[in-house]
């Protein structure tokens, strides 16, 4: 566990109509809204529950939704 980070549960919806289900890892004060709209990083790196790990290009990104619990289906 980091003190200056935390996981950030998301959906997210790609341009080829795929959808992650993982976490992100945010600056513990920032918001996910944050961390995505960050002009200097093109790429974002997902973890999926099967500890998979996807770089992501944001521009590839249609949606994200924060999601709560953990749901691997």
């Amino acid at each position: 566990m980091s003190l200056t980070r935390k996981d950030v549960h998301v959906e997210m919806s790609l341009i080829d109509g795929s959808i992650l289900k993982g976490t992100l890892v945010v600056e513990r004060t920032n918001r996910l809204s944050d961390t995505l709209n960050k002009h200097d990083k093109d790429f974002i790196v997902l973890s999926d529950y099967d500890d998979n790990h996807h770089i992501i290009n944001k521009r590839q990104i249609v949606k994200v939704v924060e999601i709560k619990s953990i749901d691997a289906n």
